[in-house]
């Protein structure tokens, strides 16, 4: 009888070039039918102390960031957001994935203030969340009013010379070259000239979906989370964000104990490497 113990694949941080930090795990403004978040109260007030951030941020001043994210079911509802998007960068630029519903013109040109008043030359960068090319089947995706949101949104940071990036969940498994040119023609109906920088596309995640991992894998060459950053919550230190709320996924309890390996445990882990393109970063974007 063999005594061989089977062990889930390891994978290495190579270097700390990202860092998410989820801003909350829970609140949230609208009610996504996908979403991989498993929201109990979407008014829940769990969001990540500033104080937290400034002491786990204080842990990195050796490390050469490129960018940190702004996560969490929707970061811009955090009471301090406008505080930890300044402290934030005094490190790299940042990128907010948000769904834009806080965004209007008035914001957008708040926004653009507080980039320039950043004297280190970093930017703010925007991942807009929008799942379809026409409202209607946006909406019965994101919520009512959401299409609209998403694009007054987009008009307001264009306004300010901001370049916001289109987080979009392919569905249906759509040709992305046919959908980049769908949204093309959406972005050019609000003069918005738009490039592939401007589309990250990933696919829809199904939280009881287990992929086969080839054993030829080379997880040293995976364009994945793991590989380039960590994910900062209220609760510690995780693989990336979509283990944010799984054990299996906890690496530390703050950034100066983390480990820089994990395991590839969870549904979420397998889908990753089979789509082997950051589900959040836009690292492969070339932006």
């Amino acid at each position: 009888m063999s005594n061989t113990i089977l062990k889930a694949p390891c994978v290495r941080l190579s270097k700390l070039e990202e860092l998410y930090i989820e801003m909350t795990a829970q609140n949230c403004n609208l009610s996504c039918k996908y979403c991989y978040i498993d929201f109990k109260d979407k008014k829940v007030k769990d969001y990540i102390p500033i104080e937290k951030i400034k002491q786990n941020l204080s842990m990195l001043n050796k490390e050469q960031l490129n960018y940190i994210h702004l996560t969490g079911a929707e970061p811009m509802l955090h009471p301090d957001f406008n505080h930890i998007l300044r402290l934030c960068l005094k490190y790299s630029s940042v990128v907010i994935h948000t769904n834009a519903l806080n965004i209007n013109d008035k914001k957008a040109r708040f926004l653009r203030k507080v980039e320039e008043e950043n004297n280190l030359g970093n930017e703010i960068i925007f991942m807009i969340s929008i799942d379809h090319y026409i409202e209607k089947e946006n909406d019965a995706l994101r919520g009512r009013g959401s299409f609209r949101k998403a694009v007054h949104a987009m008009q307001s940071l264009i306004k300010y010379d901001f370049n916001p990036i289109m987080a979009i969940v392919n569905h249906n498994n759509t040709d992305e070259s046919e959908l980049k040119e769908n949204f093309r023609q959406l972005c050019s109906s609000f003069d918005f000239e738009t490039s592939d920088i401007n589309f990250k596309i990933v696919p829809l995640l199904d939280k009881n979906l287990i992929r086969e991992i080839s054993p030829d894998t080379d997880f040293e060459r995976l364009n994945i989370e793991c590989t380039n950053s960590r994910t900062l919550t209220i609760n510690g230190v995780f693989l990336c964000p979509l283990l944010s709320t799984d054990n299996r996924g906890k690496c530390g309890s703050d950034m100066n104990d983390y480990s820089k390996k994990g395991y590839i445990e969870t549904s979420f882990c397998s889908q990753c490497i089979a789509h082997n393109n950051y589900m959040f970063s836009f690292k492969n974007n070339q932006f």
